[in-house]
């Protein structure tokens, strides 16, 4: 989950979001549709969005929070094994 994001754009214009800021309640990468998604709480307007375009980001910095339960106490290990031919 997306805390906080500070974009470049090719312009040179820096846009900064940060969850729960001004309303944000979300921040999203969507690269299928190209996206960046910043979305707001509801008013009684309705609910806001800001979409911005991958291909006018220049740079893209941002702050991703892992979620931990404190109850899972189980340790997660990346292991390989290489095969070898044995007949030479």
């Amino acid at each position: 989950m997306i805390e906080k994001i500070e974009i470049t754009t090719t312009s040179g214009d820096v846009h900064n979001f940060k969850k729960g800021e001004f309303g944000v309640v979300a921040i999203e990468i969507d690269e299928l549709r190209g996206l960046i998604e910043i979305s707001y709480g509801s008013t009684e307007g309705g609910k806001k969005y800001v979409f911005i375009p991958l291909q006018s980001v220049e740079k893209c910095e941002f702050l991703d929070k892992e979620i931990n339960t404190p109850t899972d106490t189980t340790i997660k290990t990346d292991s390989t094994t290489a095969k070898t031919d044995e007949n030479y």
